[in-house]
């Protein structure tokens, strides 16, 4: 994956207002980091034999060119100039065309729409079921995001994360230029949560996780020396501890690995809880392990 998306930006749009602010997101992060922007619309074709499935499948398709039309028509208003953009409509499952695109592209960017508590709890989606099984990085904009640059990009790391997801996280904060806090959940790791809090054992372990963790910031530090950043280390569930005190003028980015929607949401992964419930977009930086692939 490209830290700095210089290999392209896709966005999905479905004529929707959510995805039209994915959209601005996306046409945002791509002049940002100089990247070609390609919109894409799609629109399923039943298995069925129906001879009546004709006319759906026509509507479908119709619908699918009235939200690229959309998007052009929002790009020539709010985007004026010459910048590399391709639209594209085509048939097919979103999740799945877009998940296939994000193997040759550096970021895929979706829409959110507002879920109650009980969709958020089972429900699939589009941007879970991609952020779920995409092989690269995937934005999520939810309904509400704010739009425009994030006043804060918040990165929850861990101890075995990639180099890409701090990477990913500064090279963003460069291009907005906002500050960077960085979060590790001390209690994400089996020794840590084993042991109490004044235990002389869990603050030398602890103290050893922060010295590796302000190493590796340290590094990003002096290649962005232009952004600010914090280190803060916190107890608790990973996902709320990441999630709280969140706006829709932030930006969250996580570090994630393939897997099917379904044991995601069964499991509730981080990047599934945040991305279900973080009022601000949140972008999943997938590891390329040969084992997830």
């Amino acid at each position: 994956m490209s830290i700095t998306w210089y290999d392209g930006i896709v966005v999905g749009v479905d004529g929707s207002a959510e995805s039209l602010a994915a959209l601005a997101w996306a046409a945002r992060a791509a002049d940002l980091h100089e990247a070609r922007l390609t919109v894409v619309a799609t629109y399923g074709v039943p298995i069925t034999q129906d001879p009546g499935i004709g006319g759906l499948i026509g509507e479908m398709r119709d619908h699918a060119y009235r939200a690229a039309e959309a998007a052009r028509t929002w790009l020539a208003e709010h985007r004026p100039g010459e910048q590399d953009v391709e639209v594209v409509v085509m048939s097919g499952d979103a999740a799945y065309e877009l998940s296939r695109r994000s193997r040759t592209c550096g970021l895929v960017v979706v829409g959110r729409r507002g879920l109650g508590k009980f969709d958020r709890m089972v429900l699939g989606s589009t941007s879970s079921a991609l952020a779920a099984t995409a092989p690269g990085a995937v934005a999520v904009v939810p309904a509400g995001a704010a739009p425009g640059d994030p006043r804060r990009i918040r990165v929850g790391v861990d101890r075995d994360d990639e180099p890409d997801v701090l990477g990913a996280a500064f090279a963003e904060a460069a291009a907005r230029d906002c500050a960077l806090e960085v979060l590790h959940v001390t209690d994400n790791d089996a020794i840590s949560a084993a042991l109490p809090e004044m235990d002389p054992v869990a603050a030398s372990w602890r103290e050893a996780a922060k010295a590796d963790l302000a190493d590796r910031v340290a590094r990003w530090s002096e290649k962005y020396p232009q952004v600010a950043c914090t280190i803060v280390m916190r107890r608790g569930d990973p996902a709320s501890v990441l999630r709280y005190g969140l706006t829709p003028d932030d930006l969250v980015v996580v570090g994630g690995r393939r897997h099917q929607p379904l044991i995601g949401r069964m499991l509730r992964s981080v990047p599934d809880a945040l991305l279900r419930s973080a009022p601000c977009p949140v972008v999943v930086v997938h590891a390329h392990h040969d084992a997830h692939r």
